[in-house]
């Protein structure tokens, strides 16, 4: 007769083990986020918002595909998420930018731009236009091409 206390330990462990993908045995993701950033940007197709700056909140999540094997406890051996922080910023002090589609466009492709990165999703949103709304905005997801 079994022993139901083993059985049941194989049972859990089945579950937690994550299978291995018959494409990408050697491969694991993980994503990169950077959650509700606001910045002062550029924006807009109205002459009003021609003339300063508007609060945008910006999050960004990106997929990166890595060898299956522990983390190294070392920056330069991880996708590290400074590269969206600095480009968000960058995008902020950058000329004016008349829709928020071509702006996600822009962090979509920062997004993407690491090797390892296979997808992300980019959601920005002016916080000031509509009063009964915390926001209105746009959110676009892409993945890499892939090369044959």
């Amino acid at each position: 007769m079994p022993d139901d206390t083993q059985s049941g330990y194989r049972t859990i462990m089945n579950v937690l083990r994550p299978a291995a993908s018959p494409t990408n045995a050697g491969m694991r993701r993980y994503d990169l986020v950077l959650h509700d950033y606001v910045g002062d940007f550029r924006i807009g197709v109205w002459d009003h918002e021609k003339t300063g700056t508007q609060r945008v909140r910006v999050n960004l999540a990106v997929t990166v595909e890595v060898p299956n094997r522990p983390f190294v406890d070392d920056l330069d051996a991880v996708v590290s998420y400074e590269y969206l922080i600095q480009g968000v910023e960058a995008f902020a002090q950058s000329p004016h930018i008349q829709l928020l589609e071509v702006l996600a466009e822009k962090l979509l492709a920062l997004c993407l731009s690491p090797p390892q990165a296979v997808s992300a999703r980019v959601q920005v949103e002016k916080l000031e236009i509509v009063p009964r709304a915390t926001g209105v905005g746009v959110v676009l997801t892409g993945t890499r091409a892939v090369t044959q």
